[in-house]
């Protein structure tokens, strides 16, 4: 045989509230008292009756109203806290067989800021840290970089001009060339007529219609 499961009692539910008044209402506080206490000591409630239950979370009886009877809970809050408190206990299980840090990994990545020379116990990770943020350069480039910076070099775009000049030359256009005139042309009045047929020139004409007294425009 199981153990048997203690009972807590919490703040009541509202449906546990509810149960209560069937058997409490027009009595006074003390006569109440004495009818509450034979209440839960299961003396006054029918027990055959499978729709009465004790809520799994304050501790009091109620009736079942769902259809299935498949409720543990007097109320939707009970609910709630039963869920909450039962996440609460998985989390903290997990947290005690899985813990996130211990004293050596603080220890790896302990950073003494607040010295006035502050600085890493851990060379291993102040690298690993400080990798993120500077590259590294091979020694024999550290001079050409240092001697860049004193004359101003700045890495420049694909296209920035590098002939002193305003213009920006785009890779794939040639630019020495000269513009001609510009001509203007006109199409024919009979154009349309002699290139479209009249079902297609109706069906377009249609179209522009529909097209200027639609509210919204799809291009």
């Amino acid at each position: 045989m199981g153990e048997k499961k203690q009972l807590i009692y919490r703040q009541p539910g509202e449906g546990a509230i509810d149960f209560a008044k069937d058997f409490t209402d027009g009595l006074t506080q003390p006569q109440a008292l004495f009818v509450i206490t034979d209440l839960l000591a299961g003396k006054l409630h029918d027990i055959s009756d499978k729709r009465i239950k004790r809520c799994d979370w304050c501790g009091y009886l109620y009736r079942d109203k769902t259809k299935p009877n498949s409720a543990k809970t007097c109320c939707r809050p009970c609910k709630y806290a039963k869920d909450n408190h039962a996440k609460a206990i998985k989390k903290a299980d997990k947290a005690l067989a899985k813990p996130k840090s211990s004293a050596k990994d603080s220890m790896y990545t302990y950073y003494a800021g607040h010295l006035e020379y502050p600085y890493y116990i851990s060379e291993h990770y102040m690298l690993k840290r400080a990798h993120s943020y500077e590259t590294p350069f091979a020694p024999d480039k550290l001079a050409l970089i240092d001697a860049a910076k004193q004359r101003g070099y700045k890495r420049k775009g694909n296209a920035t001009p590098t002939d002193g000049s305003d213009k920006v030359h785009v890779r794939g256009i040639r630019h020495k060339h000269s513009y001609g005139e510009v001509e203007v042309s006109q199409l024919e009045s009979d154009y349309f007529e002699r290139t479209y047929s009249e079902r297609h020139l109706k069906m377009e004409r249609w179209r522009a219609q529909q097209f200027k007294c639609s509210k919204k425009m799809h291009i």
